[in-house]
């Protein structure tokens, strides 16, 4: 479009994709990304002519919009009415009831009075925050007990993250398919719809998965959602892009849920079928153009996908899991396209939301799209990092999802095991060949193995455990001992310059990995990942390995803030007891006992910011 874009960059992000930077000072978010007034002043300096918020931090603020006007500034997306009335859940409800828009059944009011009227509505409640969205500060309630802890707990996020911490509860669908209506209006009173997306595999309410059109659609159910979605912003004058969602149980019957007043993250899939660039009607819309079409001139145009790549791990609940990223390897272009940040090593902060990029696949039929998105997938490498790449995958494969039948509570039922799951002792193994093999050019064997040459035994720690290694040639064969017990025969051990191939005992294996001089290694084998590193200590003397085996300790699973320390020395605690709370990407994380015990030691406190395996709590065990 010949537009000159100008990027914020912080201290902590110091890189734009934009044509020009505009550095913010600041170490918070409240101090960069969220201070408005600081954004709209960095605009004018630079000369711009508007702000375009995205789709996070200030996207869905009413009065960063109207500040941003209030500048002589073009804001890239609805009137901050709209955006004022639609970003808090009560009001929205409100304003879709009244123009016989369905909606589910709600309480409202403070902890309080929610606590005392619970009793009116079926079980199971979700919690919900007024001011929220994209998933955040929504819990499910399945007995009236639970609510006693997560109303406070979720009032506490939402103030947190959204500035707001009215809170209020609905009726709880069970396992409706998301849907969402994405539409498109000017500011000459023309508003179209771009037809649905599907949204329905999400974890913590967050969606992983969408795809258009939605396979669970009828033309008949097509109508009837598009109408409301349409209905709705019409009542209160929408124009720029936004997204009407809805529940639909397994009668057919749909809710309204929320509508996000901005681009969405899974724009891309409505891009491929419609052949529109969102962003450029935009800004169109902006710049006060008509649209340049009507409904008629819209249709569906294949089916198109999209995978969100996240920082988290599948086997521990999706847990964040910040990070670096050591070697990056994004689709071929042919084949998906791929929206991210990086394309080369970084590492990825606990400080922001865990998503690392969007592939999208388009084909003629669903299946290939299906297919192009499996491929996608297969060629995407992110080594170091922990993702959720191969739970992706398994759910591409999975019967429920290839004939359609997902829902919300997919995520729940999908019986998510990695074929192989390989053992640390493997990894030590894999660990030394790899040092045994790794020669930089020039240098010879003998050199890379420095102190090991002579005793030809070492100790290396896999992702902090500590690990004895023992090796001999055995003809063509090595043959290795592990902590001076179990043994392992070695053949055909080869690496190229990103992968170790190895076998034991006739078993393969194939290893992804990263090695940069004076830095730890990096082995990965999806959906694992370990960094190993030697420990130049005499190997037979493992004697301060779990020394105290009656005694044990809660540790930072990853970097964050502590909001809650529910204990105190001296406190008896049972096994799955809260005993810390630590912040990080925007989630609150509960650290829990795994058995029973007596507090001795709190080693942090609230507002502390901690390090992955940082003590925070020490234990002695209950006998």
């Amino acid at each position: 479009m010949g537009i000159t874009t100008i990027g914020l960059t912080t201290p902590a992000e110091p890189e734009t994709v934009a044509d020009e930077p505009a550095f913010i000072h600041g170490s918070s978010l409240a101090e960069t990304y969220l201070n408005a007034d600081a954004i709209i002043s960095l605009a004018l300096r630079h000369g711009a002519d508007a702000i375009h918020p995205g789709y996070g931090f200030l996207s869905e603020n009413a009065r960063f919009a109207e500040k941003t006007e209030q500048a002589g500034l073009l804001f890239i997306g609805p009137s901050a009415s709209a955006i004022d009335q639609m970003g808090h859940k009560i009001t929205a409800r409100e304003i879709a009831a009244s123009h016989n828009v369905p909606i589910t059944q709600s309480l409202q009011g403070s902890v309080e009075e929610l606590l005392a009227k619970s009793t009116s509505l079926p079980y199971p409640l979700l919690i919900k925050a007024a001011a929220g969205g994209g998933g955040k500060g929504m819990v499910k309630i399945n007995h009236p007990d639970d609510l006693v802890e997560k109303l406070p707990q979720t009032a506490r996020e939402a103030a947190n993250y959204f500035g707001d911490g009215t809170i209020y509860v609905e009726q709880y669908i069970e396992n409706p398919h998301h849907i969402e209506v994405q539409v498109l209006g000017d500011q000459h009173g023309h508003l179209v719809h771009l037809f649905e997306r599907e949204c329905s595999i999400q974890r913590r309410y967050q969606k992983i998965i969408e795809e258009a059109p939605s396979v669970n659609i009828t033309p008949e159910k097509r109508q009837e959602l598009t109408r409301d979605a349409l209905r709705l912003c019409k009542a209160i004058g929408y124009y720029n892009a936004g997204t009407v969602e809805f529940l639909m149980d397994d009668a057919g019957h749909h809710y309204f849920l929320e509508m996000n007043t901005r681009l969405q993250v899974e724009h891309p899939v409505t891009e491929s079928i419609t052949g529109l660039d969102m962003v450029e009607h935009q800004l169109n819309i902006a710049m006060g153009l008509p649209l340049p079409f009507g409904q008629d001139d819209l249709a569906i145009h294949g089916h198109a996908i999209e995978s969100r790549i996240y920082a988290e791990d599948p086997l521990h609940d999706f847990r964040p899991a910040p990070g670096h990223v050591a070697h990056v390897q994004w689709p071929s272009g042919d084949l998906a396209r791929t929206d991210t940040w990086f394309s080369q090593a970084v590492d990825i902060r606990p400080d922001f939301d865990p998503m690392m990029a969007k592939i999208i696949t388009h084909a003629p039929t669903r299946e290939g799209a299906i297919a192009k998105q499996i491929k996608a997938l297969e060629q995407t490498q992110l080594t170091g990092s922990i993702n959720n790449i191969h739970y992706l995958s398994t759910v591409y494969h999975s019967n429920v999802f290839l004939e359609g039948r997902t829902t919300t509570g997919f995520c729940e039922r999908h019986n998510y095991q990695p074929d192989l799951l390989i053992h640390p002792e493997i990894i030590a193994v894999a660990a030394l060949l790899h040092r045994l093999l790794h020669k930089p050019k020039g240098d010879v064997v003998w050199h890379q193995l420095g102190f090991w040459r002579v005793a030809q035994s070492t100790a290396l720690e896999v992702n902090n455990e500590t690990f004895n290694i023992e090796w001999q040639a055995k003809g063509s064969s090595i043959q290795i001992v592990i902590n001076h017990k179990n043994r392992y025969i070695i053949d055909d051990a080869r690496l190229n310059t990103s992968q170790l191939f190895f076998s034991v005992a006739g078993e393969p294996f194939v290893l992804n990995w990263v090695f940069i001089p004076g830095e730890p290694l990096i082995l990965e084998s999806r959906p694992q990942v370990w960094t190993i590193q030697p420990v130049r200590v005499n190997p037979g003397n493992n004697a301060s390995k779990n020394a105290n085996q009656s005694a044990s300790q809660i540790k930072a699973p990853i970097p964050g803030k502590i909001i809650e320390v529910r204990v105190q020395p001296g406190d008896l605690i049972a096994a799955g007891d809260s005993l810390v709370i630590l912040e990080a990407m925007k989630m609150e994380n509960h650290l829990n006992a795994l058995h029973g015990g007596i507090v001795t030691k709190v080693l942090t406190s609230v507002g502390q910011q901690v390090k992955a395996n940082d003590i925070l709590i020490d234990i002695e065990n209950s006998n």
